[in-house]
């Protein structure tokens, strides 16, 4: 059965904008993930034809624990396992295991890791993208987009 609603979706923008950056045009791009000519359109619209800075959970860089591994951890942990067997489980280093349950687990969580919130917490934690000078200065990108259509470089 095929996945509906918000994530789907996500998936669907993602790999659109995935599919532009490795050169495919818009309307390629639309059929080959069967969706509406229109729906990349608005996609690029909304976003002013840079890709957006968010990105579904199974896109986002390796370097981080996802929401999956953070259950393991919890599962793994209310087993009774060391964090090393943990670390081993999961293939990262133990000190990563480490800081997760160091950093995510609260006097008041009642000495339980809890998966779900750490998640949470991790996420508020992490730094925010800065959108790029093109999407929000509307001088320069006016400058660059007259320089590309005189099919100058974009360097």
């Amino acid at each position: 059965m095929a996945r509906r609603g918000r994530k789907r979706r996500l998936e669907l923008e993602a790999e659109y904008w995935r599919l532009l950056a490795a050169g495919v045009g818009s309307v390629e791009a639309c059929r080959q993930l069967g969706i509406g000519r229109k729906t990349g359109y608005r996609w690029g619209a909304e976003n002013g034809g840079l890709q957006p800075d968010y990105l579904p959970e199974a896109l986002r860089s390796g370097r981080y624990l996802s929401l999956l591994e953070r259950r393991r951890i919890a599962s793994l942990r209310g087993r009774g396992l060391a964090i090393r067997e943990i670390a081993g489980v999961l293939g990262r280093a133990p000190s990563t295991v480490s800081r997760e349950l160091r950093r995510n687990s609260r006097p008041h969580d009642y000495g339980r890791y809890d998966a779900d919130l750490a998640h949470h917490r991790g996420r508020e934690r992490a730094g925010r993208p800065r959108r790029s000078k093109l999407s929000t200065d509307a001088e320069l990108k006016a400058e660059v987009q007259s320089k590309l259509d005189l099919e100058w470089s974009p360097e």
